[in-house]
This record gives C-alpha cells, structure tokens and sequence, in this order.
C-alpha cells in the first residue's frame, strides 16, 4: 500500500459508503412514504369515523327531540282526558243524585197510592192522577237511567283512553330513558 493507492481506497470507501448511505435512504424513503399512505389511511378512517359519529349523534338528538315532543303531547292529552274525566264524574254525581230523588220519590209515590187505595174507592180519580204521576216518575227514572248509563259508558270509555295514554306515556318514558343510556 502506497500513498498513491490511499485517494483511491478512501474514494472507493467513501463511494461505497456514499451508496450504502443512499441505499438506506431509499430504504428509509420508502418506508415513509408506506407511513405516509397508513396515517393518511387512518386520518381518511378518523374522518369517516367522526362523519359517522355526527350522523349517529344527529339522528339521536332528532329522536330525542321527537320523543320529548310526543311526551308533551301525550302529557297534554292526558291532562285533557283527566278534565274531561272529572266533568263526566262531576255529571254523574249530579245524576246519581237525581236517581236517589226520584227513587225517594217513587217510594214516597207508591206508599201514597198504598195509602189512597185503603181510604176509598171515591178517590179513585185521584188515584189515577197519582198513578199517573208515579209513570211519569218511572218515565223519568228509565230516562235518568239510560243517561246514566251512557254516561258511565262515556266514562268507562274515558278510563279506557286514560289507560292507553298512560301506557303510552309510560312506553315513551322508557324509549326516553332508553335513548338516555
């Protein structure tokens, strides 16, 4: 080895150090370039994901908004059920009183004819006005009745509706909490 020789073997080693050098940073490139497309893989996934995520979290707000307003709603109707329930029963108790007046009546009605028969046969006119009177009574009894009873069927059909809307309201509120969890 001389000194002649010495530019050439440093050239040589420092062409192949040169080579070797950029053959890692090839290598190196590469490799970025694969990271590169991963994180832009996952940025583009991330992205989707959270295009998703609003979607999803829209779509439950708007469910959410819906059930609020259906219970709303259904609150609303229910108060109106209940006022009309209490004017129905509030309609009834009228009538039950009535019914009670005119079955007093009819009793105090035909212990009257009992008592007009047993004094005298001259006061059968009378008798057939009180007899009268007492139909009349009958009439209005049969008549307070049947109100009564379409008033208890409106009354029944109203504690119908209450029901359902209470099962609705219940329904909503467990869709509610539900949607909550």
């Amino acid at each position: 080895m001389t000194a002649e020789d010495l530019p050439s073997i440093i050239s040589k080693a420092v062409e192949s150090s040169n080579k070797k050098l950029q053959d890692d940073i090839s290598t190196l490139e590469e490799e970025n370039r694969l990271i590169r497309i991963e994180a832009e893989k996952l940025s583009c996934n991330l992205m989707m994901a959270e295009i998703e995520h609003s979607r999803v979290e829209d779509a439950m707000s708007t469910e959410l908004r819906v059930a609020h307003k259906e219970a709303t709603d259904l609150r609303q109707k229910l108060h109106l059920l209940a006022q009309e329930k209490i004017e129905l029963e509030s309609k009834l108790v009228s009538y039950r009183l009535k019914v009670a007046d005119l079955e007093a009546s009819i009793k105090g009605d035909a212990a009257k004819v009992e008592n007009l028969e047993n004094r005298s046969v001259d006061r059968e006119v009378l008798l057939g006005k009180v007899e009268k009177e007492r139909d009349d009574t009958v009439a209005e009894l049969a008549e307070s009745k049947e109100e009564n009873a379409k008033i208890a069927a409106e009354l029944a059909q109203a504690r119908e509706e209450n029901k359902k809307v209470v099962e609705d309201l219940a329904q909503t509120r467990r869709e509610t909490e539900e949607l909550k969890k």
